[in-house]
């Protein structure tokens, strides 16, 4: 990944990297797909703070239903803060390989995005923390369109608000169990097609009723 041609998107939960030079349709599909997914396992689980196990179920079964077709996916868990005694590749790195994703420029790219306002990450914290508690998914958008999803659990010894920023990245920070769930998608858009525009009017009329998606650049490019 090149962090300089990388974008942010935070969508309640998921904090989005794209390309910038990908198309606006492939990427209104993701955005729209992604927040709809979010709102649907809302409605018919409740907050994924609650239930996360069943809230995630339900969160990738939409994905299903709109056309996105899974590639691969891992289920891992990791204790933080510890070096690793097993010497075989583990579940989540073999995951990571083998969508080329490098787990170091992900943290950066979304740093630095995340480094443009101090409203984008209080925007992420809004819908990923509550109390100790961390809900947060990391995604990368290719053309295709595809998406990488990882979502992570984990568990804090203290209130999240008393973190530094800057700390809450960095994984000597953490202790416990974290928890990864990594899925690999691509939409297949002849499904898709017959409900993209409905599906972005839906999501249009959520964002002016919620606030669920913040554009860092954009914002940083209004107050510069």
């Amino acid at each position: 990944m090149n962090k300089a041609v990388e974008q942010l998107m935070l969508i309640g939960g998921t904090a989005l990297l794209y390309p910038a030079g990908i198309g606006e349709i492939q990427r209104q599909a993701a955005f729209d797909s992604i927040l709809y997914a979010q709102l649907v396992a809302n409605r018919n689980v409740g907050p994924r703070f609650d239930d996360y196990q069943g809230w995630y179920h339900a969160y990738r079964e939409v994905y299903r239903e709109l056309g996105w077709i899974k590639l691969a996916n891992v289920h891992d868990c990791k204790q933080l803060g510890q070096p690793s005694r097993n010497t075989q590749i583990q579940p989540l790195e073999a995951w990571l390989r083998m969508r080329s994703i490098r787990q170091a420029a992900v943290l950066a790219a979304l740093q630095a995005g995340l480094g443009l306002s101090v409203e984008g990450f209080g925007h992420l914290l809004k819908f990923t923390v509550q109390g100790a508690d961390l809900v947060l998914e990391l995604g990368l958008l290719k053309p295709g369109p595809a998406l990488d999803l990882c979502s992570i659990t984990l568990q804090f010894d203290r209130p999240i608000a008393e973190i530094p920023q800057d700390m809450l990245l960095r994984e000597p920070t953490f202790k416990g169990q974290a928890e990864f769930r990594g899925v690999s998608l691509v939409l297949d858009n002849g499904r898709f097609q017959g409900q993209r525009e409905e599906l972005q009017a839906l999501m249009k009329s959520k964002d002016a009723q919620g606030d669920y998606r913040f554009d860092p650049y954009a914002a940083a490019r209004s107050t510069s």
